[in-house]
């Protein structure tokens, strides 16, 4: 069944992390660049919280203009990850079931989790990864 999955079968493995003090213009300029919905926090070598662009997006003065969205990043200097981020988030393991991180996002009301292998950030799983795997599973 599809829900018994590993998550590791559907994860992005792309470990893009920031530390707690980099300005929102960098983090933003990151996520944009490389088409990240989230980043990863680390501080010594340990996650401490988790980003989203659109939270990131709600801060600027957002605007959507003959289909492309952008954001007013001038205020962005100012504003640090740790300012903005999702503190201390559940991290998954890769050995985690695709039925456990849906349960835990849903009871938890997360969007978005860090997935760690041997407590080193690997990726991130969102709910739309969930859904689409859902989705497309039979």
């Amino acid at each position: 069944m599809s829900k018994n999955r590993l998550i590791n079968d559907i994860v992005r493995k792309t470990a893009f992390t920031v530390p707690p003090t980099a300005y929102l213009s960098e983090v933003y300029r990151l996520m944009k660049n490389r088409s990240l919905a989230h980043v990863t926090v680390l501080e010594n070598h340990e996650i401490v919280g988790i980003i989203s662009r659109k939270a990131i997006k709600q801060l600027g003065f957002g605007y959507e203009f003959d289909g492309h969205d952008d954001v007013e990043t001038g205020m962005f200097d100012m504003l640090q990850a740790n300012q903005v981020m999702e503190r201390n988030p559940p991290q998954i393991a890769l050995s985690a079931t695709v039925g456990e991180v849906a349960a835990l996002m849903a009871k938890g009301a997360y969007t978005a989790l860090p997935v760690v292998y041997e407590d080193q950030p690997v990726g991130i799983i969102d709910i739309n990864d969930i859904v689409l795997f859902l989705l497309e599973t039979p």
